[in-house]
């Protein structure tokens, strides 16, 4: 699989560089994970940041395989998740849980978040991106939770 080309195919990284994509490329590379298969744990150190290639990921909360947890959010082909460590946060805030054969495209977090800080606009671009992608998940799990406290009888 040609790295550069699938980065450079994805939005996120239009407003880079050739230079700066072929930077990215050297510090990504592919992962592959079979059905039920964690990517990454809630709580988890924060390594790195993923797009899906193929396959099916759900991220779920509280994330724990002993407890209940619920699915807040279905990864689409193309998608980025993991991206806790773009926002300096040390850990995962969810459980990333393949539902059948899975490839993602794994870029090492440190340094891209150090490109990032390096390039101002370009870096601007690209966390701004990423906060649309935290907020519009965030509405989506809000949405559900009123859909689930809608359908509880209130007690007066």
């Amino acid at each position: 699989m040609n790295l550069d080309k699938t980065v450079r195919g994805h939005d996120l990284f239009q407003a880079l560089s050739v230079e700066q994509t072929d930077r990215i490329s050297g510090f990504s590379l592919v992962r592959k994970y079979e059905e039920g298969e964690s990517i990454f744990n809630l709580g988890a150190a924060g390594t790195h940041v993923y797009m899906l290639l193929k396959g099916s990921v759900n991220l779920r909360l509280p994330a724990d395989p002993s407890d209940f947890s619920i699915v807040v959010s279905k990864i689409e082909k193309g998608e980025l998740f993991g991206l806790s460590p773009l926002l300096d946060s040390p850990k995962y805030t969810a459980t990333a849980q393949c539902t059948e054969y899975t490839e993602v495209l794994a870029v090492e977090a440190k340094p891209f978040r150090e490109l990032l800080v390096n390039s101002h606009p370009v870096g601007f671009d690209i966390m701004s991106r990423v906060a649309r992608i935290y907020f519009s998940r965030y509405i989506n799990v809000l949405k559900e939770l009123q859909g689930v406290v809608s359908h509880i009888a209130l007690i007066r």
